[in-house]
């Protein structure tokens, strides 16, 4: 074999080793794309879950406020998820919650009291998956109209959120 032609076979053999390593990337990236894109965003999931969570426990403190002849506070009742083993509903936790004219929660205007009302709410501390839960308060927007919209915002740094304004006691539909 003269030297030109050795010269070719290797160029050959290096064309054909980079060819390989070319595909081989491709399906693994073409891999890791399809399972990264098909899972669900459980960051997403579990913070609709607690939306869910928080719209009910206040909804459930309305109606409460409502059969016990309108208190200025209540005492709201946190359960496990799962029963005991004789089917009975195991208490957790009770926490008093004070009530707006209005008949919803109701929180001091500021940060600090919209992360106690999540607390007080959910009786959960404020992480979703391992990440930080902010609460956010926005004042209301116009003084001047009759609208109170001031509200307390929970959110991820980045991603979905949710608002419940303190007047109404409306809980958003969670947001990205």
């Amino acid at each position: 074999m003269d030297k030109n032609q050795a010269g070719q076979e290797s160029t050959s053999k290096l064309f054909g080793k980079i060819i390989v390593l070319i595909v081989f990337v491709t399906i693994i990236t073409s891999f890791i794309f399809y399972f990264n894109s098909s899972s669900p965003d459980m960051k997403y999931v579990a913070m609709e879950n607690l939306q869910q969570r928080f719209s009910q426990s206040v909804t459930n403190s309305h109606w409460q406020w409502q059969a016990e002849g309108r208190p200025r506070m209540i005492v709201l009742v946190h359960y496990e998820s799962r029963p005991d083993d004789n089917r009975q509903a195991v208490e957790k936790d009770r926490r008093p919650i004070e009530m707006g004219r209005n008949g919803y929660p109701k929180t001091i205007g500021s940060t600090e009291g919209c992360a106690k009302l999540w607390q007080t709410i959910l009786n959960i501390s404020m992480t979703v998956e391992g990440f930080k839960v902010y609460a956010d308060y926005y004042s209301d927007s116009d003084p001047e109209d009759s609208i109170d919209d001031a509200k307390c915002r929970f959110r991820l740094s980045v991603g979905p959120y949710f608002d419940y304004q303190i007047a109404n006691g409306h809980v958003s539909a969670l947001k990205k």
